[in-house]
């Protein structure tokens, strides 16, 4: 799930203006359009391109920024600080995301912390440019660009990478959005696989053409080639070459506008086309006249007009008049009326498919001539419709059935398509390897056929799988494949699709203020195009990271705008997602009630076996809520049936949070049965980063000595790195722990991690109102116990303070 609003471009992995929050780039000494040469490799500053010999390396904006800011300052040493500041637009970066960033610099030029040939390390300042390197004009010899990344799929995959708590479901209802919507549709980067071969389509961004729903002037049974005919002249032009917008992007831009010229200025405000074109139909007789005038942005307008024996006859002959200025002139005759009938057939049905009456689509199917009904054609329909429906058993045996009849010898791309679609459903269905499988083959077949949108979904479905699987930096080179083949096909909301799912990687890279003002954009994008179902997803993400942040105020905020849109989200995923992280945001602004209430209703919707994963994510974050209202019977209960359904295969994080409120709630019911879960949970989550941490954290509770905690404490502060939601959980458990062994200036080190955040976040205002009644402290102590009961809500205040609550009075 990632929506542009400024769009990448093909030059480049990331543009500047994919990153809101920072500032735009000046570096010095290069020209616009000059590369700095250095060993086998050069770097295009003002495309944002880094390539090795004549291969492009996909990097992350953060590395590339680093890489491109050192080798204009080469001149001199870069102070850490300046550096940081140049990248990341603040200076509270952790060292350890600051030596992440310079080693995957040292690795994308070929360098290594070792030899130090090309990135120095200065130490205790910063870091130099030390490559011998030389400023080359854009026209300069050997300088190789090829078209569209590669093909073969990452290898080497590594076996974690970094999880996060509550947003696991945002990774998933991306993932859902993106291989749902239309039926449409890492950590190792690979920068040593060649580009594969440029697409047939050549158009760049800005050179495609759209082809807007045709005026009918007819009687009401012909509504239906309103969007037909639009989106058989769209098939004809794309058939030889002409890069056009997918006629269901069109669908999207234009629903409620007022009329045709309203229609046009969406149409030109969302994408950057070379032209329009605004075809019209009649009866004549017994004749039809289909009139199509092709209007270019420079308002230039041609205007082609022919007649036929049927619409489908006169929209044929319309398309190769406009193929004829478009300077792709085809010979031949039309079809013949075996053709007409079957053409007839698959606009009427993406008609209806494209207005969303997906039973109407399909009725038209089963209303069919048999000859016409089992044609592939016309199968491959019914399964986009079955996908679209969320009917993914019946869309996979179709398929299945149909790749048997369609060969890969004899329809390649046919073949490919229903790979595609496969991969989908597989996706959907949480059978990752198969969706692999398909995703791979799917790929293979489509790279060089000059099918660039089919390719790009390919791409961004195995960057999808990629992201699930927690390959955050191949999700990323797959998503940026994706959109090079997307921006040839011309398709402006798919792009943005893949600002949604690159920024929702972001997150689960631990980078949630990164992500969040794209998803923010993305969002209005998508409710601005009424795409209900992509508008709650990005609204997900955003409740989030606001949770990553300890923003619940905010989280709340974009809570109740999808709470607005519930009744037009009709996927079950998506809808279960959002309520989900409803209830997430609802519980951190202590309003219980109204969580338990999305949550109850969220878990009688999914009983096993519709989705026993959304049930048990419900029942982790009820586990939770149980806890903190001092019901650790229940709590235990809940959170052992979470940990048990949530296998650990996408979803580490959501398990690691239940397995953690299991050993917290056993540890007052039974304390050796919650140190034999905290031993279990150590051993699963030893090799996933925050699972570890809170597999620390529930070690540390369980402890039967200070000295074992305090270790447990340390070691789970040490692995946050710096993420805000991770450290406040560590801190706050390790404040209070501190606080009640009397060890008070240890406390205060610990709390003062979270400080800042006892403005919004209840747990931390608690500490700090135990420490500043443990330091004596009477006016603060006062002051935080009211702050904490502002924020509390319907959460209780511990015992303990509400025994020295009259002292605050």
């Amino acid at each position: 799930m990632r929506t542009t609003i400024a769009f990448a471009s093909v030059a480049g992995f990331v543009t500047v203006e994919a990153l809101p929050a920072r500032q735009p780039r000046r570096y010095a000494g290069v020209m616009t359009r000059t590369f700095l040469r250095f060993g086998d490799g050069h770097i295009d500053v003002a495309a944002r391109e880094l390539w090795r010999g004549d291969r492009r390396i996909d990097l992350p904006p953060t590395v590339f920024d680093c890489i491109a800011y050192l080798a204009t300052h080469r001149d001199r040493a870069v102070g850490r600080d300046e550096l940081v500041a140049a990248v990341w637009g603040k200076t509270a970066v952790s060292d350890t995301m600051l030596g992440k960033a310079i080693l995957a610099s040292r690795r994308a030029t070929g360098d290594t912390a070792g030899a130090q040939a090309i990135l120095r390390t200065v130490p205790r300042y910063g870091y130099r440019w030390v490559a011998p390197t030389d400023e080359v004009a854009a026209d300069a010899p050997a300088m190789v660009v090829a078209a569209v990344p590669t093909t073969a799929p990452p290898a080497g995959r590594p076996a974690t990478a970094p999880q996060r708590r509550r947003t696991a479901l945002a990774v998933l209802a991306a993932a859902v959005v993106a291989a749902l919507a239309t039926g449409w549709f890492g950590a190792r980067q690979a920068p040593e696989t060649a580009p594969p071969r440029a697409e047939a389509t050549t158009a760049g961004r800005g050179d495609a053409i759209a082809v807007l729903p045709a005026e009918v002037l007819a009687g009401s049974d012909d509504d239906w080639l309103r969007l037909g005919l639009m989106d058989l002249i769209a098939t004809r032009l794309r058939a030889r070459g002409v890069a056009v917008m997918p006629s269901d992007s069109v669908v999207r831009v234009v629903a409620g506008s007022q009329g045709r010229d309203d229609a046009q200025r969406r149409l030109s405000g969302a994408a950057a086309v070379r032209s329009l074109v605004l075809p019209a139909v009649r009866r004549s007789g017994k004749d039809w006249v289909v009139r199509a005038e092709l209007v270019d942005v420079g308002g230039a307008r041609r205007t082609v007009q022919v007649e036929g024996e049927s619409p489908i006859t006169a929209t044929d002959r319309a398309a190769r008049r406009l193929l004829a200025l478009l300077g792709h002139a085809q010979a031949g005759d039309a079809p013949a009326d075996t053709d007409i009938g079957l053409t007839e057939l698959l606009q009427r049905t993406d008609a209806a498919r494209l207005a969303d009456n997906l039973e109407l689509a399909r009725t038209l199917v089963e209303q069919a001539p048999p000859a016409l009904r089992d044609l592939p054609e016309v199968r491959e329909r019914v399964i986009r419709i079955d996908l679209r429906a969320g009917r993914f058993d019946a869309a996979r045996a179709a398929i299945a059935a149909l790749l048997a009849r369609v060969s890969v010898e004899s329809e390649p791309v046919m073949h490919a398509r229903l790979l595609e679609n496969l991969c989908v459903a597989e996706l959907r269905s949480g059978r990752l390897a198969q969706a692999r499988h398909a995703c791979d083959e799917a790929i293979g077949l489509l790279d060089g056929r000059g099918e660039p949108i089919a390719l790009g979904r390919a791409y961004n479905d195995r960057g999808i799988l990629e992201a699930r699987e927690g390959h955050a930096d191949a999700a990323l080179a797959d998503f940026s494949r994706s959109r090079v083949a997307i921006t040839l096909g011309g398709d402006p909301l798919l792009l943005a699709q893949l600002d949604g799912n690159e920024s929702t990687v972001q997150m689960t890279h631990g980078r949630p203020a990164e992500a969040l003002p794209t998803l923010v954009r993305a969002g209005e994008t998508f409710r601005r195009f009424g795409m209900a179902h992509e508008y709650v997803t990005s609204l997900v993400n955003q409740i989030g990271s606001h949770l990553q942040l300890l923003q619940p105020l905010d989280a709340l905020e974009a809570s109740d705008a999808g709470w607005a849109e519930r009744a037009r989200v009709t996927d079950p995923q998506v809808r279960s997602a959002f309520e989900a992280a409803r209830a997430d945001a609802l519980a951190a602004n202590g309003r219980i009630a109204e969580a338990r209430s999305v949550l109850d209703a969220l878990i009688q919707r999914t009983a096993p076996p519709a989705d026993p994963g959304q049930a048990a994510r419900a029942r982790a974050i009820e586990a939770r809520l149980d806890l903190a209202l001092g019901d650790a019977g229940t709590a235990a209960v809940l959170a052992r049936a979470a940990v048990g359904a949530l296998d650990g295969n996408g979803d580490e994080a959501d398990r690691a949070d239940a397995w953690l409120t299991l050993a917290r709630a056993l540890q007052v019911t039974d304390a050796g049965a919650a140190r034999e879960q905290a031993s279990a949970f150590a051993a699963w989550a030893k090799d996933i980063d925050d699972p570890r941490v809170r597999a620390d954290l529930a070690r540390a509770a369980t402890a039967d000595d200070a000295a074992t905690a305090t270790a447990a404490f340390e070691a789970a502060l040490a692995g946050v790195d710096g993420r805000s939601e991770l450290v406040a959980e560590a801190a706050v458990a390790y404040g209070n722990a501190l606080v009640a062994q009397g060890r008070l200036d240890a406390a205060a080190i610990v709390a003062g991690r979270v400080a800042r955040a006892a403005g919004q976040d209840f747990d931390c205002a608690l500490l700090q109102a135990r420490l500043y009644h443990a330091l004596g402290q009477d006016a603060a102590w006062r002051g935080a116990l009211a702050h904490a009961r502002e924020l509390a809500g319907e959460r209780p205040i511990p015992q303990a303070l509400q025994r020295l609550a009259p002292a605050a009075e």
